[in-house]
């Protein structure tokens, strides 16, 4: 990941740079070629860094589990009935429309 060290060296303090990671520092030996680049990457990243860590659970590795589980994605099905349901409301918008016309007076 030589190219990952190479734009978090040529920001540091000159740009902002965003990351998010679903790895600790702690993990990131891993990503980098050898522990010196590991530690200069992340050395670079926090020296003047807003960190903010969240740790709840992971919308997308739930809804992975649900699909292998062959439960359906319950935001999914919400998001359907959200469109259908603001589908139907706008035609009843537009009929309602249609009759404030019919009732206006010339």
């Amino acid at each position: 990941m030589a190219v990952l060290f190479e734009l978090i060296a040529r920001r540091y303090e000159t740009r902002s740079l965003a990351i998010a990671a679903n790895q600790p520092f702690s993990a990131w030996d891993r990503i980098f070629p050898d522990q010196a680049v590991t530690v200069a990457a992340i050395d670079r990243l926090v020296h003047h860094a807003t960190i903010l860590e969240m740790n709840g659970d992971s919308y997308r590795r739930r809804a992975a589990a649900d699909r292998l589980a062959g439960n359906p994605d319950p935001q999914a099905t919400t998001a359907h009935k959200t469109l259908t349901n603001h589908h139907a409301d706008s035609h009843h918008a537009d009929s309602l429309a249609d009759n404030s016309k019919d009732n206006l007076t010339p």
